[in-house]
């Protein structure tokens, strides 16, 4: 399993991929030059159950504090994430 960080549009991206077939997405966008909203999680139904979707959350996560940035979730799965663990608190704006 290869994870994935694709900037090439207005609506970046982590994914995963499995054998050159992606299984699993996270999305951002940039609301201002320090903060960044989480808008999008999804995982392949054949994949779900593997804790997939907390490695894509993680990948945001260690993008944000490698960037000096803030984070904030409108997608309801990372809202949910972020609601129940203090794991990502320094992050969370």
């Amino acid at each position: 399993m290869e994870l994935k960080h694709d900037t090439s549009n207005e609506n970046n991206r982590f994914y995963l991929l499995d054998n050159e077939k992606e299984i699993g997405e996270i999305a951002y966008t940039y609301v201002n030059e320090d903060l960044i909203d989480i808008n999008h999680t999804e995982i392949d139904p054949n994949y779900r159950g593997q804790d997939l979707g907390h490695k894509l959350i993680d990948a945001v996560a260690d993008f944000a504090r490698e960037n000096k940035l803030q984070a904030k979730a409108s997608c309801p799965y990372v809202a949910k994430v972020f609601g129940k663990t203090t794991q990502y608190d320094d992050i969370k704006a």
